[in-house]
């Protein structure tokens, strides 16, 4: 009987010892991925990036259209072809254009 009594309080400080080991390597494995995550918002979403991506190649695509347009009024002006109401029309749009993400943060009411 004794044997029994002591068999049974080794197994008992033998689970507590395994639940106390487990709870301290939860712990351990809890603070370890903590410290390792990353900032989720950082990067962003994939559609904000795609959209990012978009925005980038019209700007590319704008400024070469834009480059051209300046250079056909000063071509135009330059031969006399232009009046002065289409090169400031021509000059306002290029404006517009590059200034298009300002111009809907206005209207969204964020300061962009």
């Amino acid at each position: 009987m004794k044997m029994l009594s002591i068999a049974s309080r080794h197994t008992a400080r033998q689970i507590l010892t395994d639940q106390r080991a487990r709870q301290i390597i939860g712990l351990a494995g809890a603070l370890a991925l903590v410290s390792l995550a990353q900032p989720a918002l950082a990067d962003g979403t994939s559609i904000e990036t795609g959209l990012s991506t978009i925005k980038s190649w019209m700007t590319t695509v704008a400024s070469v259209v834009g480059i051209i347009a300046i250079m056909a009024v000063g071509y135009a002006k330059l031969t006399g072809r232009m009046d002065w109401g289409k090169a400031v029309t021509v000059l306002i749009g290029i404006g517009i254009i590059f200034s298009a993400s300002t111009i809907v943060g206005w209207m969204g009411g964020s300061s962009s």
